[in-house]
């Protein structure tokens, strides 16, 4: 699978404390070996659909990778397959939030 980096993405991954920064290294290597099919089935990212939250510039849905118990990648999917990564939320419930 393709992997985009936003800034914004790799600005929150820089600015987190390392068990975090470790964390999103290690999903990154993780997403690099899974093709579409095994990305929603993978039980460790659990990749979510947040329903009701569209990416502002693309349009595209919104999705949701678990990176620590606490710490969320929001991500989409584009064409390819590319898997985009938005955004980066420490906390959790934050994640989820419009």
């Amino acid at each position: 699978m393709k992997i985009e980096i936003r800034p914004a993405f790799d600005e929150a991954v820089m600015a987190a404390e390392l068990p975090v920064r470790k964390a999103a290294a290690k999903m990154l290597q993780t997403l690099q070996a899974l093709d579409l099919t095994q990305l929603w089935n993978h039980p460790a990212l659990n990749f979510e659909k947040l329903h009701g939250m569209i990416e502002p510039t693309t349009r595209e849905q919104l999705y949701s990778l678990r990176v620590t118990g606490s710490a969320r990648a929001i991500t989409c999917l584009v064409k390819g397959p590319t898997i985009v990564l938005v955004a980066l939320h420490i906390q959790h419930d934050k994640a989820y939030r419009k």
